[in-house]
């Protein structure tokens, strides 16, 4: 059975990775939700944005990696801050545009 936990509180060290990688895109933490998913071995990190939190990304990453972030984690979190950017600005001229 999966367990799931909000990522702040579930694995500190990656959480603080995806912040820093989310505010060099000028990103803050209220504008993304992130939970880490633990199914016996394997942890998958899911991450919902948009005004309406409706658009999800996800990816498996070992234990190792999720107590120290790697490259790879890095990487997820960068596609991650460029999609949740894309729809945050398609948002803004949106109601900008009215």
């Amino acid at each position: 059975m999966a367990e799931e936990r909000i990522l702040r509180y579930a694995a500190p060290p990656l959480y603080k990775r995806m912040v820093e990688v989310f505010s060099t895109y000028h990103i803050h933490p209220y504008d993304f939700f992130a939970k880490l998913r633990k199914n016996n071995t394997e942890f998958t990190v899911i991450v919902r944005f948009s005004p309406d939190f409706s658009q999800v990304v996800s990816k498996g990453f070992t234990s190792e990696q999720v107590m120290h972030p790697d490259e790879e984690v890095t990487g997820f979190f960068e596609e991650a801050a460029k999609q949740c950017k894309s729809v945050l600005v398609a948002d803004y001229y949106k109601i900008k545009k009215g």
